[in-house]
């Protein structure tokens, strides 16, 4: 990792690094290029202590003076990395999260996940094999988190990198590029609709009520997903599968607070007439070519990011997506959400 001069200017506590996977994001002409991610290393000795308890102690600390500034970056570049910190521990990345005091978002959605410590859960545990495609998290929920946190506790021999790309961009990509499609998806939403087998479904914990649900009751744990995942419709098979129905939801929103920014919220990446599970609001299948345009935009815009353990990545919800590459083991990454 190259640290430039400019980055030797203390910015607040931290210091400013270059990794060689960032990009310089071209902004509109009302907004500045900028770098994505941004990659923030300690600036002081202390933070790097060898003593961790007193180094994460000191970091801690130095978050919380420095909240402001670090949202100021996040709204602005949309994804930062801290690198080099003496976060080693799931204990660690919680103190470091922690000390930001937003309120946690509980997870509500599809992914096998284990609890940690306190707000701090397992990723996404899908085999380490395979891809799991770009999302907003939680993005089909009715409500989702505006930031995430992700540490790398074990880093991957080989592969397993995550994949980050700003919204935004991909928004105005598909704008230019399928004006029609975009019309249509903005007149109509997007609705997903699935069957899940037994063996598939991370669903059948919920059913008998061993996840947030609270209850062992099947009838009762089905009333509760609908209203807690604002699912259009749900009910169990005989054969122990799961059918659902989301949506419609708005496939490309504005959030206030970001100068009126236009982000590609509900993903169609993986998505087309040969795999019908996602459509238009009016039962319309998406057409292949404008799955196949959206994976080129997505894969053209996007950040991999290869991990180094310790390291911290923030995103903002609202503005980036994040994917899986596939891996493999061992590796793990911990997850901690706030609204």
């Amino acid at each position: 990792m190259e640290i430039t001069s400019e980055s030797f200017a203390t910015m607040h506590a931290f210091l400013e690094g270059r990794i060689p996977e960032q990009k310089m994001m071209i902004a509109g002409a009302s907004e500045e290029n900028r770098l994505f991610p941004k990659v923030l290393l300690p600036a002081h000795q202390c933070a790097t202590s060898q003593d961790r308890k007193g180094g994460i102690a000191d970091l801690t600390e130095t978050i919380r003076n420095n909240r402001d500034w670090i949202q100021h970056q996040l709204t602005d570049h949309g994804a930062l990395l801290f690198r080099g910190f003496p976060v080693r521990l799931a204990a660690d990345f919680s103190s470091f999260v922690k000390a930001f005091g937003w309120e946690e978002q509980p997870y509500k959605g599809f992914a096998p996940r284990k609890k940690v410590e306190d707000c701090v859960h397992t990723a996404n545990e899908a085999p380490l094999h395979e891809q799991i495609g770009f999302h907003h998290e939680m993005a089909w929920m009715d409500e989702w988190p505006s930031k995430l946190f992700f540490f790398c506790e074990t880093a991957p021999p080989v592969g397993g990198e995550t994949a980050i790309a700003l919204s935004q961009g991909i928004a105005q990509r598909m704008e230019e590029r399928m004006p029609e499609f975009v019309r249509r998806v903005k007149d109509t939403g997007l609705v997903l609709s699935k069957v899940m087998t037994p063996t598939q479904n991370t669903f059948a914990a919920f059913s008998a009520g061993k996840n947030f649900l609270e209850t062992n009751d099947p009838n009762e744990a089905i009333e509760r997903v609908v209203e807690v995942m604002g699912w259009t419709n749900f009910k169990c098979l005989e054969d122990g599968s799961v059918e659902f129905v989301l949506g419609p939801r708005e496939a490309i929103r504005s959030f206030e607070g970001y100068g009126g920014r236009r982000v590609w919220f509900n993903t169609i990446n993986g998505y087309g007439e040969r795999n019908p599970s996602l459509s238009f609001g009016d039962g319309c299948h998406i057409p292949v070519e404008a799955a196949e345009e959206f994976k080129a935009i997505v894969d053209k815009e996007c950040v991999n990011l290869r991990w180094q353990e310790g390291d911290v990545l923030l995103l903002d919800n609202l503005a980036v997506q994040h994917a899986r590459r596939p891996s493999k083991p061992p590796r793990q990454i911990l997850v901690a959400m706030f609204k």
